[in-house]
């Protein structure tokens, strides 16, 4: 391999690398301004001056803002769904693994970031119904829910259809927690409360459907 071979090989690998590292800063300042602001209000002038670079590299690589908000959102909501979801309770006894389960669920689920992530969705969702179609039909509680299902079902617990089970108990651990930080950002719960809060629900649960 020639000299002038090999040396553009690595300029190409450079430019590479500088198109993948801006890409990063941008989506990384995008998601800052798009979760503090809103898509409305959110500016991508405000993105530039966070990321760096030009609104000519940010247009190129995201087309404009809807594109930018929608790789964000992308981004957003595949690391939510994998915060949300256990990755192995099967070893655990049904109560015990449901408690996992439950406190993880509930503490991402009140995390700043999904709740700001729910509430642009919802917010926007006449502009991206596809996006708020999408978050309901593959989000992150309908991954716990599976998760819960499987679990019930290993368990041999007789509580009827599994699926049906599933939603019951995580509409019990969401109920107030969830709706009170989205109207509140200063509403906060304690590790202790919240694994309270998860006990209460599943033993409650599990009284009632057996």
């Amino acid at each position: 391999m020639s000299s002038s071979t090999s040396d553009n090989k690595a300029a190409a690998q450079r430019s590479q690398d500088r198109g993948v590292a801006r890409r990063h800063a941008f989506l990384e300042a995008a998601r800052e301004v798009f979760l503090e602001q809103g898509y409305e209000a959110a500016s991508v002038n405000d993105v530039v001056r966070r990321a760096g670079g030009s609104l000519a590299t940010l247009y190129a690589q995201f087309g404009n803002k809807e594109g930018l908000f929608l790789a964000i959102a992308q981004d957003l909501h595949e690391e939510l769904v994998h915060a949300m979801t256990p990755q192995n309770v099967d070893h655990l006894p049904l109560e015990e693994g449901l408690q996992v389960i439950g406190e993880q669920f509930c503490r991402n689920l009140i995390s700043r970031d999904s709740l700001a992530f729910f509430r642009i969705i919802v917010g926007e969702g006449r502009h991206f119904p596809e996006q708020v179609q999408r978050y309901i039909a593959q989000g992150g509680a309908e991954k716990v829910r599976g998760v819960i299902a499987r679990k019930i079902e290993a368990a041999g617990a007789q509580l009827g259809d599994p699926e049906v089970a599933a939603s019951y108990l995580l509409e019990l651990w969401r109920s107030r927690h969830h709706y009170r930080a989205l109207a509140d950002d200063k509403y906060k719960i304690s590790d202790a409360d919240l694994a309270k809060h998860v006990r209460d629900a599943v033993q409650f649960f599990l009284r009632a459907a057996r």
